[in-house]
């Protein structure tokens, strides 16, 4: 469609160099420009004009000269003004700006002449001179207002035949006006028809229009992208059989309830909350706009809908209310024990042992230290939100870190039987030692929650290329495709019967993605529904991988 209006607007321009240049002609002119006061039609853009015969860098200073000179006004439109000597040299004006008229061979064309003239003249023996010449300049002007001025330069002391007749160079000037207008409007329309074209094509809205018997005649990018269909494959189409909206509910509209019909019967939509069907037949929220374009007896013609992508708002909404429901949770449960122990502590009618005494505080502190860790994790969230995760990286051995993470949940689980399968020579890497060693005992704490039938977890790392992997593999429920590919964001935990009432805010796995990734590190899972589940991360090493030697 822009192509197709540039195209369109070159045609134009090239009209409206023709027609400027006849009207210089029928005057006795042989170059001009014409002026235009862009205000009149855009108000956006400065001053522009229409060269003919003359080259773009003679413009300016021909320009200047006008402005310094006398300007024809409605009660004067017509001024004649001899050319100083000075500027011609100064353009070189007629040997190297004004293209020559075509010619018969055997008669040199009067642009030719003059340069051979001005050829003849830089020779010091020679005593022909330059010929002189003068601008005119004639205001166009119609009951719109003004148009515009039109220069020219002609022979000094030649005249045209419409000078000598008021009437008829009057006629001349309204039917010029007139042309002029009505040149300078459909430029200002096809100007505007790009723009409109350009917001149609690069808006990050998908927009589509129908014609009054709601069959697509536009369907612009971002419709396809958000819709996967193509456009070729759906002008023409009725546009309630391609979208399929539905309301929030996933209930059919129904034609009557349709966003365009209601547009059309004179009640226009804005931001209205449905559900459209993509190709592939996946359903999802949007949030469209319905307007009516009328034709100039008041009919309707065409309907404009805008669609706009909410997916993402409703992602950040639902994670919002998880945010609520998870923290509340989480937070209620801890403080109850604490109360409940504390209370009962507290009773002045009852006595306990040492041994009870000892239990119920040693619960409080455990309490505590959950809440004291999902705090933490709520702040560390925040300043990965914000930017402020800050790495202390340093040359990094990982065996020692592994095996001293290994032993602490040994000793906290005996009844975990933990392997470590590390290989020989394993080299160092760059990474934050806290940072990393919190990755780890993130893994863990996972490996062993979510493993309740085998409890057998394995620790290993292999070196590929320029990184080194280390991967934290169990033998639990496993992970389902559809789970996987949110297991790294906020408050995501796995929708499964077993998980359901074990503590945790979904925040682990989030921050230890974000402390990988900020290492440059990459971290990913695999894993299959009751076949267990491997959790790797990558991190760079220290020295490159050095590239085996080839002999030739």
């Amino acid at each position: 469609m822009s192509r197709s209006l540039t195209q369109h607007f070159k045609d134009l321009h090239g009209q409206l160099v023709i027609l400027i240049g006849s009207a210089i002609r029928l005057l006795g002119g042989e170059a001009g420009l014409f002026v235009v006061a862009n205000e009149a039609f855009d108000p956006q853009s400065s001053e522009e004009y229409t060269a003919y015969q003359i080259n773009e860098t003679a413009v300016a200073s021909l320009l200047a000269h006008i402005q310094r000179g006398s300007l024809p006004t409605p009660a004067r439109p017509f001024v004649v003004e001899r050319l100083p000597s000075s500027l011609l040299d100064e353009l070189d004006l007629f040997a190297d700006f004004i293209g020559p008229d075509p010619q018969p061979e055997s008669a040199p064309s009067q642009a030719q002449a003059r340069s051979s003239q001005k050829r003849d003249s830089s020779d010091p023996g020679s005593s022909r001179q330059i010929q002189a010449y003068e601008r005119c300049s004639l205001i166009l002007h119609d009951q719109s207002g003004l148009v515009g001025m039109l220069h020219y330069l002609r022979p000094a002391g030649s005249s045209s035949c419409l000078e000598n007749d008021a009437i008829r160079f009057a006629l001349f000037r309204a039917q010029l006006a007139a042309s002029m207008r009505f040149a300078l409007k459909a430029q200002s329309l096809v100007r505007e028809q790009e723009r409109l074209a350009a917001i149609f094509q690069y808006s990050t809205d998908g927009i589509l229009t129908v014609d009054h018997a709601f069959r697509i005649i536009d369907f612009n990018p971002a419709m396809e992208r958000l819709t996967g269909w193509r456009e070729s494959e759906v002008l023409g189409r009725f546009y309630y059989d391609v979208l399929r909206p539905k309301d929030r509910q996933g209930n059919d509209l129904g034609l009557e309830n349709s966003p365009i019909l209601q547009a059309f019967a004179g009640k226009p939509v804005v931001n209205r909350e449905i559900q459209i069907t993509a190709r592939d037949g996946q359903r999802f929220s949007v949030s469209v706009s319905a307007s009516c374009v009328h034709s100039a007896r008041g009919e309707p013609m065409n309907g404009i809908l805008t669609v706009r992508d909410i997916t993402r708002e409703r992602e950040q909404e639902e994670q919002r209310s998880m945010f609520i429901s998870v923290i509340s949770h989480e937070l209620q449960t801890p403080i109850a024990i604490i109360k409940g122990y504390a209370s009962t502590l507290a009773r002045t009618d009852a006595t306990f042992d040492r041994e009870a005494l000892r239990a119920r505080l040693l619960a409080i502190e455990e309490e505590a230290d959950r809440l004291n860790k999902l705090v933490g994790n709520l702040l560390y969230a925040s300043r990965i939100e914000a930017g402020g995760l800050h790495m202390e990286i340093a040359p990094l051995d990982l065996e020692p870190l592994i095996q001293g993470v290994v032993r602490r949940f040994q000793a906290r689980s005996p009844d975990v039987d933990i392997k470590v399968q590390l290989p020989p020579n394993l080299p160092l890497v760059m990474a934050d030692r806290d940072r990393i060693e919190e990755v780890l005992e993130n893994l863990l704490d996972n490996a062993m929650k979510y493993s309740p039938r085998q409890r057998t977890v394995t620790v290993s790392c292999s070196t590929v290329g320029d990184e080194v992997i280390v991967s934290v593999s169990d033998q639990g429920m496993g992970i389902s495709l559809r789970d996987q590919e949110r297991l790294f964001q906020r408050f995501q935990r796995l929708n499964h019967p077993s998980t359901s009432g074990r503590p945790g805010a979904g925040l682990g796995l989030y921050i230890c993605r974000a402390i990988i990734e900020a290492h440059g590190g990459r971290i990913w899972v695999e894993s299959a529904l009751h076949q267990g589940s491997t959790f790797s991360f990558s991190l760079p090493r220290k020295e490159k991988a050095q590239l085996p030697m080839v002999v030739f």
